[in-house]
């Protein structure tokens, strides 16, 4: 092998060396602890912050306040006050669609009839807001047609538009 060969492999070694070195120096880097910071109090003095603990400061989606909004208030309320029986199963799948629809943020189900969402992990705030209004239902009118009324007419305004049903 000559001489100059050899020195540009041993070049091309050194710079492979020193890229993989600089590789491993950013990612050193990225793996330190970004967790902790200094914050200045109101009243003048220096406090270490948690990063992470003023990110949780937000309210979090509780899982088992969710299921028991789904399964004990929305189901229930639901399965108690609308026509029961296959024969009245036409008139309870609009209800459930356009709840359905609430819950998901306006994901309809596609022509396959799959809705690619789940409704059990909705937003609470959106419970919590289909609750108040099956609670006035079910204390007040228990019309089926209004309460479908209602649902669509406030999928509608949030912008999910309509189900095929109605088209």
């Amino acid at each position: 092998m000559s001489k100059e060969k050899l020195e540009l492999e041993e070049l091309a070694l050194k710079k492979e060396q020193a890229k993989e070195r600089e590789i491993e120096l950013l990612l050193l880097k990225a793996n330190e602890s970004k967790e902790e910071s200094l914050l200045f109090t109101s009243d003048g003095n220096i406090e270490i912050r948690n990063e992470i603990d003023i990110i949780l400061d937000k309210p979090i989606d509780n899982p088992k306040e969710k299921y028991d909004l789904y399964y004990n208030v929305v189901r229930k309320l639901l399965r108690k006050y609308l026509p029961k029986g296959k024969n009245n199963e036409v008139a309870r799948k609009p209800i459930y669609e356009e709840i359905n629809t609430y819950l998901t943020r306006g994901q309809r189900k596609d022509k396959r009839g799959y809705r690619h969402a789940d409704s059990r992990m909705a937003y609470s705030v959106d419970y919590k807001e289909l609750v108040n209004i099956l609670s006035e239902w079910a204390a007040n009118s228990r019309n089926v047609y209004g309460l479908y009324d209602r649902l669509r007419d406030l999928n509608k305004s949030k912008g999910y538009g309509v189900s095929d049903m109605e088209k």
